[in-house]
C-alpha cells in the first residue's frame, strides 16, 4: 500500500488544515461560541466521562467583634458529560499533489467539510433547549418585544446572573422582531445598525443572535435565552495517527473559540486517493437549568 511520504506530508501540514478549519468552524457557529466550555487537547475515547464541579451555596453571617468567622463547607454538585459525539467529515482528493500546489483548492474543500462538522455541533446544542424546565412564548407565534421581556423574568426570578446574557433566535422570528411596531423607536435611534445591517444587537439585557439550526419540533420553535453557564459544550482531543501507519495528524484548540478539531490525512487505496478527515469528539448538556429559558415560537 502507498503511504504518505515525507515530501508529501511536508504539503499536508495537518496543524495548518486544522487551523483553518478551526476558523471556520468559529465562524459558522453561534451556540458553541457563547455557551460554557470545557475543551482540552489531550487524546480522549468516545463515551469518556468528564466530572464538571460545581460549589455549592454559601450563605452570609454575622461577624461580631472579637469572634472567628464562620467558615463553611457547602455541598457541591458534580456534573457529568458523556464525550458521546464523535462527528467526522471525510473526503478523498485523488489529484493530492495538484489540490496541495493550488492553496485555493483544499481551502475550498476544508472549508465545505467544515460548515458540515459546524453545523451538526450546533444542531446539537441546540436540541437540549427543548428540555428546558421553564419556557415562555407561544407555539406557532413569533417572538415579540414582550416574549423577551418574559424570558427576561424568568432568568431574574430563577436568580441567575445579569451579564453575559444571550438569546438565539430563528430567521423567522429575527425577522419578527425587527418588524415589531413595538421595537420601531429602539431601532430609529439605537446605534447597533439594526435596520442599515439587520443586526439587531443587544435588547432587554439579551445579546441577539440568529442561528437557522435553531431547533423545531413539529409547529414549535425553541429559541433558547440563557445567562452563562446554563449549557455546557465539551470538547477533547483525539490520538495522533500511530507513526509508521502512513497517515499524519494533529488535533488542535482554537484558543478564540476553544473549540477543538482533529485533521487527518492518508493514502486510500481502494479510491487512489488522499483521504482527509476532518473530526471531533464531543458531549453537550444542560449545565444548569435554572439559567436556561425555551423561548418558543
Amino acid at each position: 500500500m502507498a503511504n504518505i511520504t515525507a515530501t508529501t506530508a511536508d504539503a499536508f501540514i495537518p496543524e495548518i488544515w486544522a487551523n483553518s478549519a478551526l476558523e471556520v468552524l468559529r465562524n459558522n457557529t453561534v451556540l458553541a461560541g457563547i455557551v460554557t466550555k470545557d475543551t482540552d487537547v489531550a487524546a480522549f475515547g468516545v463515551g469518556d466521562v468528564l466530572h464538571v464541579p460545581y460549589p455549592g451555596s454559601f450563605s452570609v453571617n454575622d461577624k461580631a467583634a472579637g469572634s472567628n468567622v464562620t467558615t463553611q463547607t457547602p455541598t457541591g454538585t458534580d456534573t457529568t458529560v458523556t464525550l458521546n459525539k464523535h462527528k467526522e467529515v471525510s473526503f478523498i482528493v485523488e489529484d493530492f499533489a495538484r489540490a496541495v500546489a493550488n492553496q485555493d483548492i483544499m481551502a475550498r474543500y476544508v472549508e465545505a467539510a467544515t460548515i458540515a462538522l459546524a453545523e451538526q455541533i450546533e444542531t446539537d446544542l441546540a436540541a437540549l433547549v427543548a428540555s428546558a424546565t421553564t419556557s415562555v412564548g407561544t407555539t406557532a407565534t413569533d417572538i415579540t418585544a414582550a416574549t423577551i421581556r418574559a424570558a427576561r423574568k424568568a432568568l431574574n426570578d430563577a436568580k441567575a446572573p445579569q451579564a453575559g446574557r444571550a438569546l438565539v433566535v430563528s430567521p423567522k422570528d429575527e425577522i419578527a422582531l425587527l418588524g415589531d411596531a413595538n421595537l420601531a423607536t429602539y431601532f430609529a435611534y439605537a446605534q447597533n445598525g439594526a435596520l442599515q445591517n439587520g443586526q439587531i444587537g443587544r435588547l432587554y439585557g439579551f445579546d441577539i443572535y440568529m442561528s437557522q439550526l435553531v431547533t423545531k419540533v413539529s409547529t414549535t420553535t425553541h429559541n433558547p435565552a440563557f445567562s452563562p453557564g446554563a449549557i455546557i459544550l465539551a470538547m477533547r482531543g483525539l490520538p495522533d495517527a500511530p507513526a509508521g501507519s502512513g497517515a499524519v495528524s494533529a488535533s488542535l484548540r482554537d484558543p478564540q473559540s476553544g473549540l477543538v478539531i482533529r485533521s487527518t490525512v492518508s493514502y486510500n487505496p481502494s479510491a487512489l486517493g488522499a483521504q482527509v478527515t476532518l473530526d471531533a469528539l464531543y458531549g453537550v448538556k444542560i449545565l444548569r437549568d435554572a439559567k436556561l429559558v425555551d423561548v418558543k415560537s
